[in-house]
């Protein structure tokens, strides 16, 4: 895993902060268009005000020596992420086979995630120009299999039927989606009690 996904990843980040401070400098110069901001109901002359007084982004070469010890603590922070999860979906589920414990779950993420660096590397295709919005479909269709293909892995490794596994991989972004869900309406509850 850490041969194949980890230069991939430094190269995503990498390519990643510096379209990112690319598009910081011509937001600051440029703002965003003023039919957007109008139809939106914003006065284009406060936001480009606003934008022109953010600070300068820094240097890609100030940036460059930290991406180098984020692009490690990001895949094995993902590696584990997804074991834990997934595990714990899998667990939920009922789909813990005998002796299997969390290392099954952490052999599984690794064989997927080693899978899934074809996908970031078919997605290094979305930076070429005129490709970004051609390709956006196919790859977030790819994006999402390669998010199931986890749960096959988890699945084979643990010996349980594929859609547990599967299942597995989208219940936490479920339960995720709901308590996000059950606090945005307890808000507006307490928004409409206090008014």
């Amino acid at each position: 895993m850490t041969r194949v996904w980890l230069p991939l990843a430094l190269i995503n980040l990498l390519g990643t902060t510096w379209r990112a401070l690319a598009a910081w400098r011509t937001l600051r110069i440029e703002a965003l268009p003023t039919g957007l901001l109008e139809g939106l109901g914003v006065d284009p002359a406060d936001v480009r005000e606003v934008l022109a007084s953010l600070p300068a982004p820094p240097s890609f070469g100030r940036l460059w020596p930290w991406l180098l010890v984020l692009a490690p603590l990001g895949v094995l922070g993902t590696w584990l992420h997804h074991a834990v999860w997934d595990h714990t979906g899998l667990w939920l589920l009922g789909g813990l086979k005998g002796k299997r414990g969390f290392k099954t779950s952490l052999l599984a993420e690794a064989e997927a995630l080693r899978w899934a660096a074809l996908g970031t590397l078919v997605g290094f295709l979305a930076w070429v120009p005129g490709l970004g919005g051609v390709l956006a479909l196919p790859l977030l269709l790819l994006d999402g299999y390669l998010w199931l293909f986890r749960g096959f892995a988890l699945a084979a490794r643990h010996g349980c039927e594929p859609w547990r596994g599967m299942a597995a991989t989208v219940l936490h972004a479920v339960l995720f989606g709901g308590f996000v869900l059950v606090m945005v309406l307890l808000s507006l509850i307490l928004a409409r009690m206090g008014a």
